[in-house]
Formats: C-alpha cells, sequence, structure tokens
C-alpha cells in the first residue's frame, strides 16, 4: 500500500518553491507604509516558512477545509476583518487548495487598502509540475486547482483593483533544491506564476469655484401703457 503526506504541499518539492516565492517578499513590503499585513497559504504546514514581513504587523491563515484556519477560523468569502484593514496581502497558492476562490478575490479587494498592495501566487496549468502533481494524487491525495492567471485578472478587475503583469517563477519540473531556469524560452513552463495588483485611491477633484459677477440692472425697454380714460 502507498503511504505519504494528505496534502501535496507539504512535499519537499513544493517547499523549495513556496521559500523562492517568499524571498520576494521584502523588497515589496519595504515600499508600503506601517500597518498590517494578510498572508493565506495552502495548508497549515506552510505556516512553519518563515516570512519577512519587516515593519508590517502579520496575519497568517490557511486553507482548512472550504475555509481559512490559523490567527482565526472564517469562511473564505466572511473575512472577519474591517474595510481597508492591510496594506499589503499575499495569496500563496491559497486558491490552489480551493475549488471554488472567486468570492475570495471580492473579499480581499474589501479588506486591501487604499494605495496597498495584493500579491498572489498560483501554480502554472501549462507547467510539467502538473504531470508530476497528478502522479502524486494517484495515492488519492487531493490534487490543487491550477488556473490561468488570466483569468485571476478578469476577477481583479472585476473587483475594482488594478492587476499588473504576470510573471512565472520556479523551476520547470519539481526538485528539492533549485532555482529557477533561466532560459527565457523555458519561462512559461515553470511551476508557479505571480500577479500583482493595488487598489487605487478614489480622488476627488475639487471643483474651481467662479468668481460672483456684478449684475447691473439694465433699463427697461418696455414702455409704460397709457390709458386713455373716456
Amino acid at each position: 500500500m502507498i503511504t505519504g503526506p494528505d496534502n501535496l504541499f507539504v512535499l519537499p518539492e513544493f517547499e523549495t518553491l513556496l521559500r523562492d516565492e517568499l524571498a520576494r517578499l521584502p523588497p515589496l513590503v519595504l515600499r508600503q507604509p506601517a500597518g498590517a499585513a494578510l498572508l493565506l497559504q495552502a495548508c497549515a504546514a506552510n505556516r512553519a516558512l518563515a516570512a519577512d514581513l519587516r515593519h508590517l504587523s502579520a496575519t497568517r491563515l490557511h486553507v482548512e477545509g472550504s475555509g481559512f484556519a490559523g490567527d482565526v477560523r472564517c469562511a473564505v468569502d466572511a473575512l472577519p476583518y474591517e474595510s481597508d484593514a492591510f496594506q499589503f496581502i499575499v495569496v500563496q497558492h491559497a486558491a490552489d487548495a480551493l475549488a471554488a476562490p472567486e468570492a475570495l478575490v471580492d473579499e480581499l479587494a474589501r479588506v486591501l487598502a487604499p494605495g496597498g498592495t495584493l500579491l498572489w501566487f498560483g501554480l502554472n496549468p501549462w507547467s510539467p509540475w502538473m504531470l508530476w502533481l497528478h502522479w502524486q494524487a494517484r495515492r488519492g491525495v487531493a490534487l490543487p486547482h491550477a488556473r490561468h492567471p488570466d483569468a485571476l485578472r478578469r476577477r481583479l478587475l472585476h473587483a475594482q483593483l488594478t492587476p499588473g503583469t504576470s510573471s512565472t517563477l520556479g523551476t520547470c519540473w519539481p526538485t528539492p533544491v533549485g532555482r529557477a531556469d533561466g532560459a527565457r524560452v523555458l519561462a512559461p513552463l515553470r511551476g508557479a506564476w505571480m500577479v500583482s495588483a493595488s487598489k487605487q485611491r478614489s480622488v476627488l477633484t475639487p471643483l474651481r469655484q467662479r468668481p460672483l459677477r456684478a449684475v447691473t440692472p439694465r433699463p427697461s425697454l418696455a414702455v409704460p401703457s397709457r390709458r386713455v380714460r373716456a
């Protein structure tokens, strides 16, 4: 009988990819003012990976069933935070572990502060990683839901966020130790993609006040009627 982990995101090959992704956070965090950060990950074991969020106070959640657990427990479409609460949000394959993450985008748009950044990591559906994942899933482990970044970009626009360009990262084939394949021609086959998005501040343009013009009454041109008395 073949035995193994009950979650593919705990495998050493995934840990290498996750560490590579988390190493990209500090330069982006330094651009943010003081505030709070939200980190959503695929499973509880991923919480052991160090995430350097510098001056931001971090809240970490992970997928458990069809919702989130960790610092709090909540549904995907009901994050227990006020609107505009987080300056920086990271989704690290949490959507890959969810069957229907569409409502999550709307909730993240709500809790992202104006001027804040959302950073989203997803599995590349065109990567040879998917062959490896299907092989691993033969043990009866749930297969992640890899989606194309263009689908996320459309959803971000629908949620009134401004997405940036997508880029790929990681290796083309899972390996416990490795770096991204350097050849540009191999970039579309790398294991993961990254998309950033921002929430624009609503700017009200003040109307220029027009100076009041003095109105000089003009003499009436009407000729008064003269009634002839009989």
